[in-house]
């Protein structure tokens, strides 16, 4: 038996994609938990269960697989360690990475709350640059921080660590209303 449970355990060793996976599964509902609680007041006894349940689906089989991808990806052109090659890592990343992964995001949560196809690309025109803008400000830093002090094997870990306050905030552009559709509530 405890044979099987260190197989089980190395997984995310071996493969380190589950890593983010699985931090993904756990921060990104407690993100639309949390931002309920900061923005409502609700209980844990009252959350929208099946908004953290879309939260965790998204942040697990969507995000963090296309971001593990995209860190992969990127880790072959910056071979150095310096401070330089991470501000530059994270420029790169806030230009071409970040206006792809939001609108991904505001569409496929659309999407998970069964909204018309028309609705999905409204949500993101009228949600995309206000959240670009306060990303802007906020993950050049944590990816700097991010390139330059964690090692290549836990920056998926310390992303989703950092993503917690940037998810929380998501999380609260995301309940808006939608301008295009006053029917359309938080709880869809």
């Amino acid at each position: 038996m405890s044979g099987i449970i260190t197989k089980v355990l190395g997984l995310p060793e071996q493969y380190p994609i589950l890593r983010g996976m699985i931090s993904y599964a756990i921060i990104w509902p407690m993100c639309s938990i949390t931002q309920e609680y900061l923005e409502h007041g609700t209980s844990i006894e009252n959350a929208n269960w099946a908004r953290a349940a879309r939260f965790s689906f998204f942040g697990t089989f969507f995000m963090s697989p296309v971001f593990y991808g995209w860190m992969k990806y990127t880790s072959r052109f910056f071979k150095n360690k310096n401070l330089m090659t991470a501000i530059t890592r994270a420029a790169i990343e806030q230009v071409s990475y970040s206006p792809l992964a939001m609108a991904y995001f505001f569409f496929g949560m659309s999407v998970l709350e069964m909204k018309p196809l028309k609705m999905c690309v409204n949500e993101v025109r009228e949600k995309f640059w206000p959240t670009y803008k306060m990303g802007v400000l906020y993950w050049p830093t944590a990816q700097t921080l991010n390139f330059y002090f964690v090692s290549e094997k836990n920056r998926i870990v310390f992303v989703s660590a950092a993503s917690f306050v940037w998810t929380v905030y998501l999380a609260h552009v995301k309940s808006k209303e939608q301008k295009n559709d006053t029917t359309q509530t938080d709880d869809s």
